[in-house]
C-alpha cells in the first residue's frame, strides 16, 4: 500500500474537516509549531521554512528507554511560484513523501512552518479546500461503480450536488478525456485510465496546487506519455500549481520546470535541469570531425585546449576537447579549423542522471 495509506479518502478529509463545516475541536493542533506570521512574500504558492519530521522510537515493554529518533525530513527551505510545475527527485526513502504528506496536513511536522496556498498549516480546512492529491497505486475508487458514479460519489464528498456537481464531473471527465468511457465499471480501467480517474477526483473541487506522488509508476510507455501531456495541459489550460513526485530522472526533466533533489531528508540541490548540469559539469564536451587537418595544427589544439586526436579509417581526424559555453574556447578552435571541412559536430552536457548521482553519493 502507498504510504499515504489514508490520503485516498482525501476527499473525505476534505468533508470533514473543509467547505462543509467540520468540527475543527475534533484536529488535533500542530506541535512546535512558531506562531503564524507574515512571510517575505505573500504570493508564493507554497513556502516552507525549516519544516522538519522526526519520528520517535517506541519504547515497548521491554526497552528501557526510547531508540535513536529518526529524522524523515530534515530542516526544509522552499519556494514555489504560482503555476510553476516543480520535481522534488530523490531515491525511495528520502523524505519526499514525508515532507509532501506535511504540506497536505496529513501529518504534523515536528518543527518548521510552511504556508500552502496562502495559509498556515494550522488552517488544516482553508489548505486541503486550495490542493489536490493524487497517489500512486490508487484503492480507494469503487470497483463496481462506473467511473461516473465514482466521481458523483466524491463529488458529494465536496458538497456538490444536483446540477453543479454534474456539470463538474462532466467537466473532470473531458480534463483527463475519459468522456467517451465514463460509463464503464472502474474494475474494467486500464493502469492509465485509473490514474487519469485518479487526477479527475483531485480537480473536483478546482484545486489551485495538485500534488502528485510517483503517477506514472507502474504506466507503460503511452499511459506514461498520455499522462505527461494530461499534466502540461492542467498546467498550461488552468494555470495550476503542480508538485511532482518521482524518481524518474527522464520525467522530471522532460516535465518540470525546476527540480529539487532531495536524498536522506535533505535537499541537496534546486534548480533548473540546465542549472543543475551546470553545477556539476560547467563544461561541455565537443567532438569535431575533420577532412585534412594539418598535423601541426592538431599538435597545437592539444597544447593549447587538451584537444585528444583520434584518425579514423577513412583518413579524417576527431577531435575531443572541453570548453564553457561563454569562455570562448570554441570559437578560438573554430577559427584555427577554418580551413579545413568539418563535417560533424556533436556535443555532450551532463544528463540528469550524473547530476542525480553526483549529489546523492556525495551526501554522508
Amino acid at each position: 500500500m502507498s504510504q499515504f495509506s489514508h490520503a485516498g479518502n482525501y476527499s473525505g478529509i476534505f468533508a470533514e474537516c473543509g467547505g462543509n463545516g467540520g468540527n475543527r475541536s475534533q484536529r488535533p493542533p500542530l506541535a512546535n509549531l512558531p506562531p503564524p506570521g507574515r512571510l517575505e512574500r505573500m504570493d508564493w504558492a507554497i513556502e516552507v521554512e525549516g519544516l522538519t519530521k522526526v519520528y520517535k522510537q517506541p519504547g515497548g515493554w521491554r526497552r528501557l528507554a526510547r531508540g535513536t529518533p529518526i529524522t524523515a525530513v530534515s530542516p526544509i527551505h522552499l519556494s514555489l511560484s504560482p503555476g510553476e510545475l516543480f520535481g522534488l527527485l530523490g531515491p525511495n526513502g528520502a523524505g519526499k513523501t514525508t515532507l509532501v504528506k506535511m504540506l497536505c496536513t496529513l501529518i504534523q511536522p515536528t518543527a518548521g512552518r510552511a504556508r500552502v496556498a496562502g495559509h498556515d498549516l494550522t488552517a488544516a480546512s482553508a489548505i486541503r479546500a486550495a490542493v489536490g492529491l493524487v497517489v500512486s497505486d490508487e484503492r480507494s475508487f469503487f470497483w463496481r461503480l462506473s467511473a461516473r458514479q465514482n466521481l458523483d460519489f466524491f463529488a458529494a464528498l465536496h458538497g456538490l450536488h444536483g446540477r453543479t456537481a454534474r456539470e463538474r464531473v462532466q467537466q473532470v471527465l473531458a480534463d483527463v478525456e475519459l468522456q467517451a468511457v465514463a460509463e464503464r465499471r472502474f474494475s474494467s480501467f486500464s493502469s492509465g485510465m485509473r490514474q487519469r480517474l485518479a487526477i479527475a477526483r483531485a480537480l473536483l473541487h478546482r484545486p489551485r496546487i495538485l500534488f502528485l506522488d510517483e503517477p506514472s509508476r507502474s504506466l507503460d510507455p503511452m499511459a506514461t506519455q498520455r499522462l505527461h501531456e494530461l499534466i502540461l495541459r492542467l498546467q498550461a489550460e488552468q494555470g495550476m500549481t503542480v508538485f511532482l513526485i518521482t524518481h524518474d530522472l527522464a520525467e522530471a526533466e522532460k516535465l518540470c520546470q525546476r527540480v529539487a533533489l532531495m536524498h536522506q531528508g535533505q535537499i541537496r540541490a534546486i534548480g533548473a535541469p540546465t542549472q543543475l548540469r551546470q553545477q556539476l559539469r560547467p563544461q561541455r564536451l565537443y567532438e569535431l570531425t575533420v577532412e585534412g587537418v594539418d598535423t601541426a595544427v592538431c599538435a597545437h589544439l592539444r597544447a593549447q585546449f587538451q584537444a585528444s586526436r583520434e584518425l579514423l579509417p577513412d583518413g579524417r581526424i576527431r577531435l575531443r576537447f572541453a570548453a564553457t559555453e561563454a569562455g570562448g574556447e570554441l570559437t578560438a578552435v573554430l577559427q584555427q579549423l577554418q580551413p579545413y571541412p568539418i563535417t560533424q559536430v556533436e556535443v555532450t552536457s551532463p544528463s540528469l542522471e550524473e547530476v542525480f548521482a553526483h549529489f546523492t553519493q556525495s551526501a554522508p
